[in-house]
């Protein structure tokens, strides 16, 4: 089981790195449906998944995803559209599982607080549709993770 969680803490932090790297996160679609499964770790919660290169995606569509595609999302809408509609919904990310949909499950503000942060660490700069900056959107998502915490 420890090794199973270094593994899946090993892919989130590659997740974390390629998609700052490619400023690009990878999903499986079918039109307008998201490859979606159940949380392993909560009852009544669904995951979105997303992985950091199209390969890895790929190689999860079969079964139930067999006719699903990986589409490509700019990180600036993953992380201000995906992510912050995810936190209202009340959904999961599920980053780079494995075909065995294995893998971490995050809350989706703490991981684009994540991503934010190597953003910022890597000396790189996106454009947000509603937000001003980096700074900005960091800041919100810090409030929301506070207010939480209350």
């Amino acid at each position: 089981m420890q090794e199973q969680n270094a593994n899946q803490e090993a892919n989130y932090r590659r997740f974390i790195q390629q998609v700052v790297a490619t400023e690009q996160v990878w999903g499986l679609s079918e039109g307008d449906i998201w490859a979606t499964s159940s949380s392993n770790e909560f009852e009544d919660t669904e995951v979105i998944l997303f992985w950091s290169d199209a390969e890895s995606a790929k190689a999860c569509a079969a079964d139930e995803w067999a006719n699903y595609q990986p589409e490509a999302l700019p990180v600036a809408e993953f992380l201000e559209n995906w992510c912050v509609g995810m936190y209202g919904d009340e959904l999961l990310v599920g980053a780079n599982w494995t075909p065995e949909l294995q893998g971490k499950e995050v809350d989706p503000l703490n991981i684009a607080l994540d991503v934010v942060q190597e953003l910022k660490q890597c000396e790189k700069t996106i454009t947000f549709e509603q937000y001003d900056s980096l700074s900005e959107f960091e800041e919100q998502l810090i409030e929301a993770l506070e207010g939480d915490e209350e």
